[in-house]
């Protein structure tokens, strides 16, 4: 029988059960590169396992294989979700996610059977691994924004906060790292799929050499100097973790008792902490707001006038009375100065399912016992999220505001010189919640090229330099603070500059390198117009 031309046969699919075990096993691997686990590498393995599963399928089995993985990653990667609230949350947004794998699955086996077929180098080692990565870019993209704001988590990016690759960030930003991550991947699997035999001494030259060449691809990566920021006089940030449990919507706390913790451990602290420029309180640190209570109101008045310096707390704020049905409720951050709020941000990305319910009559048709749990709904800000505190600009991002890439951007662009990540783990206990947004907060300061600070009601608060370097950090599930001093930066980063643009471009070049491929290389014509053999040949060689 006539050996498969080779551009068939390095397509050749997994029979679905291989398929499924490469897939699974995928998906198992790529989420031990997140944190808590944090092991970087296993992202490029995880990822190899699906492309592999995918290459050369059908749509329909790539549709399976794609929701299966994406179903079994984010069960293992949003575990938390299930802490308080049960399986039912749990499953139903591992499994919203795992359509958005099913699409992309399909998208990429589809580009694999299109672009697979293409004659020469350009094709093999160009376009195709570039649609690859521009396909899952594209997806990972889509599902950050869409349903209801989509679910920013679990992008590869994340995956990269302590690895060689994490100053590439600053000039590509999340997707951009992303892209790189997979298409080096997407190369690697054909460079070694596109050989004879390795028994073949020029083959193995052949295939020694691309490899080096990989080697020598990834090395230039990891090196790519981040983009530098200037930088302006060091500011004083005092950090508080009241480790509140009580903060959470499921642990009952006395009124009053989240705010008096968060206060006694900050005028504990204030006792060696020096001369201050702002203190930052986590989310959810006041649960008795000054702005209805006296005695909250001339509490912040005392640690504010001992600190010397404004202090930055988080309470609910409205539009109007309680009970009239069309106030608007919003989470806020206060800047507390001279004895009143001088500086207001409010949360931009309310947590769907979380922090509001959309399309409440629906959804609470579907699972009355859960919906009803969210008694009150936050309405989305429409402040900046940029506050002037005596000349220097802190940009602020509310617990998942973090992982909001057009949040960041704009507190970039509005002149932030420091940013501030207040945030409140409680509701997901110790879990790997907490590590995985931190991670994405050390991200966050390296493309933006300007330090961090993160607070938390419960841990991990933290802060990082411009450059990712932890400057202090407190463990969780303690009471206390820190002391941080970092330099206001000033200046874009390309990924904060062009980050829409090259979201767009990334995703773009892989739905346009699909779409775009030459109808003779579509499945199911003629194989003479796909190889160049006579339509006889094209029938022997199949058999």
């Amino acid at each position: 029988m006539r050996r498969a031309p080779l551009a068939e046969a390095s397509t050749r699919a997994l029979d679905l059960p291989a398929a499924m075990a490469a897939t699974l096993a995928g998906s198992g691997v790529l989420a031990l590169a997140f944190p808590d686990r944090a092991w970087w590498w296993c992202a490029p393995i995880g990822i190899a396992l699906h492309l592999i599963a995918l290459r050369g399928q059908r749509l329909g089995r790539a549709a399976g294989l794609g929701f299966a993985g994406g179903l079994v990653f984010y069960l293992l990667h949003v575990q938390w979700t299930s802490l308080f609230l049960g399986p039912v949350p749990w499953v139903a947004l591992s499994a919203l996610m795992g359509l958005w794998w099913l699409v992309g699955g399909m998208l990429i086996a589809a580009a694999y059977r299109r672009l697979g077929r293409l004659p020469g180098r350009l094709g093999r080692y160009g376009m195709l691994p570039l649609a690859i990565a521009g396909l899952w870019t594209l997806r990972e993209t889509l599902s950050s924004v869409l349903p209801y704001g989509g679910f920013a988590w679990g992008r590869i990016a994340q995956s990269q906060s302590n690895s060689p690759l994490i100053e590439l960030v600053s000039l590509v930003g999340f997707s951009g790292l992303t892209f790189a991550i997979v298409l080096w991947v997407a190369l690697a699997i054909e460079v070694v799929a596109r050989r004879r035999r390795w028994g073949e001494n020029s083959d193995g030259w052949r295939i020694g050499a691309r490899i080096t060449g990989l080697a020598a691809a990834a090395g230039l990566l990891a090196v790519v100097p981040q983009w530098p920021t200037a930088h302006g006089e060091p500011v004083r940030i005092l950090a508080v973790q009241g480790d509140t449990p009580g903060a959470s919507y499921f642990i009952p706390a006395e009124r009053g008792e989240i705010l008096l913790a968060h206060a006694q451990t900050t005028l504990d602290a204030l006792e060696d902490a020096g001369d201050l420029d702002l203190v930052l309180w986590p989310e959810g640190s006041v649960d008795v707001s000054p702005l209805d209570n006296y005695d909250a109101e001339e509490l912040l008045n005392l640690i504010e006038e001992q600190a010397g310096a404004p202090i930055l707390m988080n309470t609910v704020t409205r539009t109007g009375d309680y009970d009239d049905p069309a106030t608007e409720f919003f989470n806020s951050q206060l800047l507390w100065d001279a004895g009143g709020v001088t500086e207001q941000y409010d949360k931009a990305h309310p947590i769907p399912f979380g922090e509001y319910v959309p399309d409440r009559d629906f959804f609470m048709a579907l699972a009355p016992d859960l919906i009803g749990l969210i008694q009150r709904g936050y309405s989305p800000g429409t402040l900046p999220n940029v506050l002037e505190v005596n000349g220097t600009g802190y940009g602020v991002f509310i617990c998942y505001d973090i992982v909001d890439d057009s949040l960041a951007r704009d507190a970039a662009r509005g002149d932030a010189g420091v940013l501030l990540a207040p945030t409140n783990n409680a509701d997901f206990g110790r879990s790997d919640e907490s590590a995985q947004q931190l991670a994405t907060a050390r991200l966050r300061a390296v493309e933006a090229g300007k330090p961090l600070v993160q607070a938390s009601t419960v841990g991990w608060s933290a802060a990082y330099a411009a450059d990712g370097t932890e400057l202090a950090a407190l463990d969780w599930y303690e009471p206390g603070a820190f002391v941080v001093e970092v330099q206001p930066a000033s200046g874009l980063t390309p990924a904060t500059a062009f980050g829409e643009g090259i979201d767009v471009l990334l995703g773009g070049l892989g739905l346009a390198l699909l779409l775009g491929a030459p109808r003779a290389l579509l499945p199911g014509t003629s194989r003479a117009l796909q190889f160049g053999g006579s339509r006889g040949n094209a029938t022997r060689a199949n058999g």
